[in-house]
């Protein structure tokens, strides 16, 4: 009788252990899958996006500076001509403008909890122009005041920032694969039944 209690409560222990650990395991991957979901939502909404904007408009910038564009400091009325105007009218600002925006309408989707310095001097310096084209002047002689860009820290940034969740992404999807593939192989196998 003994050997009885001994192996019913033996069962009963078994039994109870496999279901806590097939739970643990059912909620890390619904953790794994919620976090999943986030990365890809800020990778589509948010980085995604700014990403390619930011290396279109690194791109157009590097050509403008290849083909003889003052640097920053060196810029006066005189040396950006019309060629400069006309680049930063139809390509480099309209793409600030839609990074501007992409921020600031996807907060939410940040990896910080709080907003980035970059990114905050980004927007800043794009309300600044915004507002300084549209009183006809641009620069520091419209009211003294003046928001520059914040230089290689935003493309910095924004590239770091999407290499490292399209890192988390490829972990996220390759431990979900590795998980299907171990329950493929541990899958009680049904037998037919006997005629």
């Amino acid at each position: 009788m003994a050997a009885a209690v001994i192996s019913a409560c033996t069962t009963v222990v078994v039994a109870a252990l496999v279901f806590a650990l097939n739970q643990y395991a059912q909620m890390r991957a619904e953790r794994r899958q919620a976090r999943l979901l986030r990365v890809n939502t800020q990778l589509r909404e948010l980085y995604g996006p700014l990403y390619v904007l930011v290396d279109v408009n690194e791109c157009i910038y590097q050509g403008l500076m290849a083909a003889g564009l003052p640097g920053r400091g060196d810029r006066t009325k005189d040396t950006l001509a019309v060629g400069w105007t006309k680049w930063l009218d139809h390509a480099l600002f309209p793409a600030n403008v839609k990074m501007r925006d992409l921020i600031l309408s996807n907060g939410d989707l940040l990896r910080e909890e709080a907003m980035p310095d970059e990114l905050r001097m980004f927007c800043a310096h794009v309300s600044y122009a915004e507002v300084s084209r549209a009183a006809g002047t641009q620069g520091a002689e419209a009211d003294g005041a003046y928001i520059g860009h914040p230089g290689d820290v935003y493309p910095a940034y924004v590239r770091g920032a999407y290499a490292a969740l399209k890192r988390e992404q490829q972990e996220l999807l390759t431990a979900d694969e590795r998980e299907s593939r171990f329950r493929l192989r541990h899958r009680p196998r049904h037998r037919p039944p006997r005629a």
